[in-house]
């Protein structure tokens, strides 16, 4: 695709010797904020369900992690063909139902399949903890929803059937009376998910 060679091309001239000094003095750690403002920039534009904004915003986070592998590149730490074939042969590997002969009857199947694939993938890296695996530095609450998704595969049982608007409410009441005591709710979670975590060690 043309347009992506060209952009490939100006990310290879920002960072080349004429380039533009502020690129050329990024490392992977500093250009860590840029990526997740840009994918909190881009989730805030779905919610609008703008399709320009959510075109910009996708842009600009695929040219930040366009960035990234460039950056990487040219430190000779890998290149963007080893990240497109890596990645293009795990979808085919963790799609045997697409991709092989597997058959499935349901969703849960191709969860389930995923899952155990993904198991055999890291042989030799296994977890040992419960929680192994969900990114420390994700805010509190997607943090939580993962934790308590392992703990309900663990465990079983059932919660309290919500719809999506009556759970924003009931959050958005939790959120307000945290306020009302002046707690923070991020502080406040963050030290409930160390309990859980401690407990389920």
């Amino acid at each position: 695709m043309k347009e992506f060679n060209d952009l490939l091309k100006i990310a290879d001239q920002l960072l080349g010797p004429n380039g533009c000094s502020w690129d050329k003095e990024q490392t992977l750690f500093t250009l860590q904020p840029y990526l997740v403002e840009e994918i909190h920039e881009l989730i805030e534009a779905i919610d609008t369900l703008d399709s320009e904004k959510i075109s910009e915003e996708l842009g600009d986070c695929f040219y930040a992690l366009v960035f990234v592998a460039k950056l990487a590149e040219a430190q000779k730490k890998f290149n963007l063909p080893q990240v497109f074939a890596a990645v293009g042969e795990k979808l085919i590997r963790r799609h045997p139902h697409v991709f092989g002969d597997v058959l499935v009857s349901s969703n849960d199947d191709i969860v389930r399949n995923w899952e155990e694939i993904k198991k055999t993938e890291k042989s030799g890296q296994e977890r040992k903890a419960l929680f192994d695996g969900i990114p420390p530095t994700l805010p509190a609450l997607p943090r939580a929803q993962k934790m308590a998704k392992k703990l309900r595969k663990k465990n079983g049982g059932e919660g309290k059937a919500l719809t999506e608007e009556q759970l924003g409410e009931e959050l958005w009441a939790l959120v307000r009376a945290a306020e009302w005591l002046n707690l923070d709710v991020e502080s406040a979670l963050r030290r409930k998910l160390a309990e859980v975590q401690k407990d389920n060690s």
